[in-house]
């Protein structure tokens, strides 16, 4: 292939994911000089309190069972704490969907759907520091952008009042918290999308853009090597006839 044609495929190619090669260095830049931890807001978790159940007049879970539907089917049940106080959680089974119900363990009272006021004081009690709720959402449904997707609903978005900008998010069926959110999260959410290259729900990484893209900026590659190799000294010395090589016209011989 001739060297022009070298030069022009390497600078179309260039042209057209130069843009995107440099996105790539960018979200990859921010992805190394963040922690994970300090993404997921890991690292503002309060440390959760231990709690002596033996202090606790527990009512036997046979009581709670009693209580559920007759069309539902009990998977399993779990006892654990609530904002330190004891609760019985059901996995049931109905029509092939399961579902979840929270249960007072002393008082054996229904406790979900948790109310937003509720969810506020386990968001309140799952962040380190300790600070008001600014507001209170219930969702029921979120877009394929939304900082929260792919987890359970509904739930409820409970924004503190930190300069983090944190929200915390809270089943409404099981009370836990089930994703945190803070602007450091926002910016590389924003940069996995151009990392990934799904402009659509922003977590596919095997959508035909960026297997695209991939293929062109390695033939770039491939053809900046090839480029650097025809017009390296090397090479432009091996194309050259050797020395003494060159034809050296006959002249007539004596009459």
């Amino acid at each position: 292939m001739k060297l022009r044609t070298w030069r022009r495929i390497h600078r179309y190619l260039g042209l057209v994911i130069g843009v995107q090669l440099f996105l790539w260095t960018l979200s990859g830049a921010y992805f190394s000089w963040n922690s994970i931890q300090s993404v997921r807001g890991e690292d503002l978790i309060r440390e959760p309190a231990e709690i002596d159940l033996r202090k606790f007049q527990l009512v036997h879970c046979g009581e709670v069972l009693n209580k559920i539907s007759p069309d539902q089917s009990v998977e399993s049940v779990v006892l654990r704490t609530m904002l330190d106080r004891p609760v019985y959680e059901l996995v049931c089974l109905s029509d092939d969907r399961s579902s979840s119900l929270i249960f007072d363990a002393e008082t054996g009272a229904q406790i979900s759907p948790i109310t937003g006021e509720l969810a506020g004081a386990i968001a309140q009690r799952d962040f380190a520091l300790d600070v008001d709720v600014r507001s209170t959402e219930r969702l029921t449904s979120v877009g394929p952008h939304a900082e929260y997707r792919g987890k359970e609903l509904p739930a409820y978005r409970v924004e503190l009042d930190h300069p983090s900008g944190v929200a915390i998010y809270v089943s409404e069926q099981r009370g836990v918290v089930t994703a945190r959110r803070n602007s450091t999260w926002r910016v590389f959410d924003f940069f996995w999308m151009l990392h990934t290259m799904d402009y659509q729900g922003r977590d596919n990484f095997n959508q035909w853009l960026l297997k695209a893209i991939s293929i062109f900026g390695l033939v770039t590659v491939v053809s900046g090597f090839g480029l650097w190799f025809k017009t390296s000294r090397w090479f432009r010395k091996r194309q050259q006839p050797p020395r003494g090589s060159q034809k050296v016209g006959m002249g007539r011989g004596p009459g």
